[in-house]
């Protein structure tokens, strides 16, 4: 199910950052949270503690600590529970440059929309992910699970039915050969 869900956050954000709206701009905040939604994922299936957003490590090598924190804090945190991102940061599209761009203080202040979601999917498409074994919580689990979602409908991934397992163990993401 998490590689389902990554491919859909994956397909929304490309839509998000394709499609115009009236007044010319794209769906901007909505593809931002859903590519850090990918990122945080991708981070704790690499091992990296949780909601650390290292993964961005892999995928922009010279970020430091810093500024993968300041990432986390200024636009997804904020975009996630309080619908903004931090003033004095930007999203733009249509703008020549690199994903990510900082100011004169090395501080991570404007994001390319385009590129970030495409530094993602490249990110996406070039891991192996046969082997993710989502982990979570028991404790934060029902207390009597579904043991399948069999329905004559199709579910919300468009399957018929799918299988509630409990995970055993982590997995580590490697590159694709």
């Amino acid at each position: 199910m998490s590689r389902e869900a990554i491919e859909e956050y994956l397909a929304i954000a490309h839509y998000c950052v394709t499609t115009r709206k009236p007044n010319g701009g794209v769906y901007g905040y909505p593809a931002v949270l859903l590519l850090f939604a990918v990122v945080d994922a991708l981070s704790n299936y690499a091992g990296y503690p949780e909601h650390s957003f290292l993964a961005l490590k892999n995928i922009f090598p010279a970020l430091t600590e810093q500024q993968i924190k300041s990432l986390a804090r200024w636009y997804r945190h904020l975009l996630s529970h309080q619908a903004i991102i931090m003033p004095g940061t930007q999203l733009t599209v249509d703008a020549p440059g690199d994903a990510i761009e900082f100011n004169s203080d090395g501080e991570p202040t404007h994001i390319r929309v385009e590129q970030f979601y495409e530094a993602i999917k490249g990110a996406w498409d070039k891991m192996d992910a046969s082997g993710i074994n989502p982990m979570f919580h028991p404790a934060q689990a029902p207390k009597t699970p579904i043991a399948t979602t069999i329905s004559v409908f199709p579910a919300a991934s468009g399957r018929q039915a799918v299988t509630t397992t409990i995970p055993t163990s982590s997995t580590t993401l490697s590159p694709r050969k």
